[in-house]
């Protein structure tokens, strides 16, 4: 089945290309497919009644190949990374030490509005818990949950706006 749909490559690189796949993955992706088809493939799937490859089945399966692909791509290390190496760990650094002096520089202030406060804005920045689970597991009312986070935010982001902004400047100097 696959020697079948080999015979073909060139029509699925042209398929993921047109799916606007940057050209270093085409073949990773058109690779996936074989794979996936191999796994998972029905012949009767693949090929029509008359024998040939059913092109939307190839279609669909080499698009949801370029999605994980996509989806997966910053666990890979591309060839042209290797040149720009120094000056994209410069910007990685620039980046984790602007992002760690504003979390401890946020954490600094939420410890300054005292144990209740910096409680409060512990539990529910922290954890997964909703204001309302937060309420019942405390005893403390939802509105004035709901009134003090909209004040720990307003205070935060009045105190730390340059901060995060200055961080999304980094952000778009690297190369996502």
């Amino acid at each position: 089945m696959l020697e079948r749909l080999a015979e073909r490559q060139d029509e699925w690189e042209n398929m993921v290309r047109a799916l606007r796949c940057p050209s270093h993955l085409v073949g990773d992706v058109v690779q996936e497919a074989y794979l996936n088809i191999h796994k998972y493939g029905k012949e009767h799937k693949v090929f029509n009644e008359d024998g040939e490859v059913n092109k939307f089945y190839m279609f669909v399966t080499l698009r949801n190949c370029l999605r994980v692909e996509y989806n997966n791509k910053n666990k890979y290390v591309l060839y042209e990374t290797f040149y720009s190496e120094e000056q994209e760990s410069v910007a990685n650094e620039l980046y984790e030490k602007a992002f760690n002096d504003l979390l401890r520089g946020i954490q600094n202030e939420s410890d300054s509005w005292g144990a209740y406060n910096s409680k409060l804005f512990n539990l529910y920045f922290k954890t997964d818990l909703s204001m309302r689970k937060i309420a019942k597991g405390t005893g403390i009312g939802v509105t004035h949950i709901y009134n003090s986070i909209k004040r720990y935010r307003e205070t935060i982001f009045d105190k730390f706006e340059d901060d995060y902004n200055n961080l999304g400047k980094i952000e778009k100097t690297l190369n996502y």
